[in-house]
């Protein structure tokens, strides 16, 4: 470890890891649609690494969270004043897809098939609890929610320690230990709430890790922030796709050699990267949600015009991005940032409060004001 010169107030690496993490999950389901449009082949193997975007999402959420702490300082209510701020960050613009995605179930009798429309099941998916859908699968009616179910338990366990005063790197660990040893135990006969008790929690232990070095300046030097940046990527990319539960924990630590050098890199490249890279990472969280809205529509298209093969896997992917980054670009400029000022406006304190973004918000600020 190195001592940098200082706590940093931003870190632009880190926010534009968003936008790659966000890709690759795009890419994951463009040879998805591809398979299942295309090829009608919607079960059989293919490179599923892409996937491996969540786990970057998750390490960075944990390193988000623990290196706001100092911007809690001195609050009378820190979990009350970290889950509004939370709240703001993700619940509005979900919520708003989520209404979105109900009316298309309504109005579609073919995705209405495959999802069930119980006043629990909408509840649920609103509350960020799980519940099956229509195929027996644990997600919400916005299929990529499952990620925030787990992003909403990592906050109130956060929360709990800001509440008892402790440090949260001494409460997670034990508890997020805890819930991943439970996890292993786990059976199909538990509760689907209990779904929450997985190995991948310990991803978010890994960014608070993280985060714990960062605040004390112990980073590693930019050649092995470098190394770390570079070989936990490729590890992510070449690595075959471990059976759970040791995938979350094979991936989860080259995801967290990914952000780690990231982080390391922030005084020597953060200052270079382009504005269209930092834009992206703003609309990684609104590309992250409206993406598979617009990908079937694709699929759709390449059927119609019958491309087929590998220039059709080629063309999802291609034409996926194409497409998803500037309708997020969008809807982050016109719907989510109006959402969130109007929710921060309802704020007690505004004025030099600590507002760090969860894992697809941008930008990552340890100040605003």
């Amino acid at each position: 470890m190195a001592q940098s010169s200082a706590p940093r107030k931003n870190y632009l690496c880190v926010q534009a890891l968003r936008a790659v993490a966000a890709a690759l999950v795009v890419v994951h389901h463009s040879i998805s649609l591809w398979l299942d449009w295309i090829m009608h082949t919607p079960n059989a193997r293919h490179w599923t690494n892409g996937a491996s975007g969540v786990d970057i999402f998750f390490v960075i959420s944990g390193f988000v969270m623990a290196i706001s702490l100092p911007g809690l300082a001195g609050k009378e209510n820190k979990a009350g004043v970290f889950l509004w701020r939370r709240f703001t960050r993700i619940v509005p613009l979900y919520w708003a897809a989520l209404t979105v995605q109900l009316a298309q179930i309504k109005l579609n009798p073919a995705m209405a098939a495959q999802n069930i429309l119980t006043p629990w099941r909408v509840a649920a998916s609103y509350l960020f609890i799980p519940a099956r859908n229509g195929k027996g699968d644990m997600y919400p009616l916005i299929t990529v929610g499952w990620t925030l179910n787990y992003e909403v338990f990592f906050y109130l366990l956060f929360a709990c320690a800001l509440m008892l005063n402790v440090s949260p790197l001494a409460f997670l660990t034990p508890v997020l230990g805890a819930v991943a040893l439970l996890g292993l135990v786990r059976t199909q006969a538990w509760p689907d709430c209990t779904s929450l008790l997985s190995p991948v929690v310990i991803e978010f232990l890994f960014g608070v890790i993280l985060a714990h070095f960062a605040l004390r300046r112990k980073l590693p030097g930019k050649a092995l922030a470098a190394v770390l940046l570079v070989g936990g990527f490729i590890s992510l990319m070449l690595m075959p796709e471990v059976p759970s539960p040791w995938g979350y924990l094979a991936w989860g630590l080259s995801a967290t050699a990914v952000v780690t050098g990231a982080v390391g890199l922030e005084d020597a490249i953060g200052h270079r990267l382009p504005k269209w890279l930092l834009e992206a990472g703003d609309a990684s969280y609104a590309l992250y949600l409206t993406h598979n809205f617009l990908l079937p529509h694709l699929g759709n298209v390449l059927h119609k015009a019958h491309v087929t093969g590998k220039p059709a896997l080629a063309a999802a992917i291609v034409l996926g991005l194409a497409i998803s980054f500037p309708a997020a670009v969008l809807v982050h400029r016109f719907i989510e940032k109006p959402l969130m000022n109007l929710f921060k406006k309802r704020r007690a304190v505004t004025d030099g409060e600590l507002v760090l973004a969860p894992p697809a918000l941008a930008p990552v600020l340890a100040e605003e004001g």
